[in-house]
């Protein structure tokens, strides 16, 4: 009936069909895209405005929401186990910790002053590793440390002495705020989860470091052993990054300041007699020790890491010693093939392995009588630390190299700023 219905009435309905607009389907799907589109943009438009201070308050904001909120739901912060006591050199270094901290925000604008305040930071932190009984840890973060703090200065040779003054008084207010609550909110998690039982692999490693992979100092192990593909990732995101770095600073138009910002000119001899001698002298020692620390690194604090840092400082004392130019003269080395030399043997040595039906990486080990030496032990884990030593001096050296070039090419255009 329905249908006989709507047969009947047809002529009516295609009337009323016609009487509606007409539309267009493509039309009507583009104009819905391009609304969603310019809503987003004026989304993206009212986060992503430029100013990283915004961005830093939105992801500390993001911290506080997700990890303060477990904290209220916690009840009681302090667990079972007992605190550590403060003794007087534990309480001497955490306080020279905080002045360090506390001196780099009060002198920020001043970026000299808070580049040392920063490294003294960096001093007290490996200190601490020493104390706790983290022998690799704090020579690792000494040595990166100096590193850092010399190419830094390298860096901010060529920018301002002094930061202008930008945040107003009530901006300063809300940033102490956040970062007071996200230094309370942090050290609450971090005093809830030391004084509460931890079950930790730890044990393993220590067990294991001898029988499966051949050496007595255990964080060595872990890192060209246990863990040794992820050391092959990070030297080479370390070797990608000197190369990004490299590539940014070839021809980079930069002049060298003649003065400084009081309008003092810098001092005529660039290159210090006492330095130029005493860092002659000490190139010999410092690669003897480099190579000590290399060699002793599978059993004792050491290994191609640190030892790689050590010839880095090594060299980057000859740079500021004599020059770029002095040193490319003599020691003209493309540092580029170190670096993928260095990664192709970290990679060669554990694909090695396949060559025996051992899974990738897997660390091989002996012990031999060597004449006049007594039984030694050989392992391949040294192969696969030499590719870490190669890859460490080559990036850091490249680096050094590229920013020392930018300062010879800069002094011979000087001006005044």
């Amino acid at each position: 009936c329905c249908g006989v219905f709507i047969y009947i009435q047809r002529k009516h309905l295609f009337q009323f069909q016609a009487s509606l607009p007409t539309l267009n389907a493509k039309k009507t799907f583009e104009r819905v895209l391009y609304s969603v589109i310019k809503w987003s943009q004026e989304k993206i438009r009212s986060t992503e405005n430029g100013s990283l201070q915004r961005y830093i308050v939105i992801m500390l904001g993001v911290v506080l929401l997700c990890a303060g909120w477990p904290l209220f739901e916690m009840g009681e912060l302090a667990g079972t186990v007992p605190s550590t006591p403060i003794d007087f050199y534990n309480g001497i270094g955490a306080g020279l910790l905080i002045i360090g901290a506390i001196s780099t925000v009060i002198w920020h604008r001043a970026r000299m002053v808070s580049l040392l305040m920063i490294s003294i930071v960096g001093l007290m932190v490996s200190v601490a590793f020493t104390r706790f009984s983290a022998p690799d840890l704090a020579l690792t973060q000494l040595t990166v440390e100096v590193v850092t703090v010399i190419l830094l200065m390298l860096a901010l040779f060529f920018l301002p002495q002094r930061t202008p003054k930008e945040s107003s008084s009530l901006r300063m207010l809300r940033d102490l705020g956040i970062a007071s609550a996200v230094g309370v909110v942090i050290a609450s998690i971090c005093y809830a989860l030391l004084t509460r039982p931890l079950e930790s692999i730890s044990d393993f490693f220590i067990a294991n470091a001898k029988t499966g992979g051949g050496g007595t100092n255990v964080v060595n192990v872990i890192l060209v052993d246990f863990r040794g593909f992820d050391t092959l990732g990070e030297i080479t995101v370390l070797g990608i990054a000197a190369l990004g770095i490299y590539k940014l600073l070839t021809n980079l138009p930069l002049f060298m300041p003649a003065s400084d910002s009081e309008g003092r000119p810098w001092a005529r001899e660039r290159y210090p007699i006492l330095l130029t001698s005493i860092s002659q002298s000490l190139l010999p020692l410092a690669l003897l020790v480099s190579a000590y620390i290399f060699l002793r690194g599978h059993n004792l604090p050491g290994g191609g890491f640190i030892a790689g840092l050590v010839t880095s400082i090594a060299f980057i004392l000859q740079y500021m010693a004599r020059g770029s130019v002095w040193i490319t003269s003599r020691f003209d080395v493309n540092y580029r093939k170190i670096i993928a030399s260095g990664i192709a043997i970290a990679m060669f040595t554990g694909l090695g392995s396949w060559a025996f039906g051992r899974p990738f990486l897997t660390t091989w080990f002996d012990y031999f009588d060597i004449p006049f030496v007594g039984k030694t032990e050989l392992a391949s884990a040294i192969v696969f630390d030499l590719g870490v030593y190669l890859t460490v001096v080559g990036a850091t050296l490249m680096i050094l190299a590229s920013l020392g070039k930018l300062t010879a090419d800069a002094a011979k255009e000087e001006v005044t700023i």
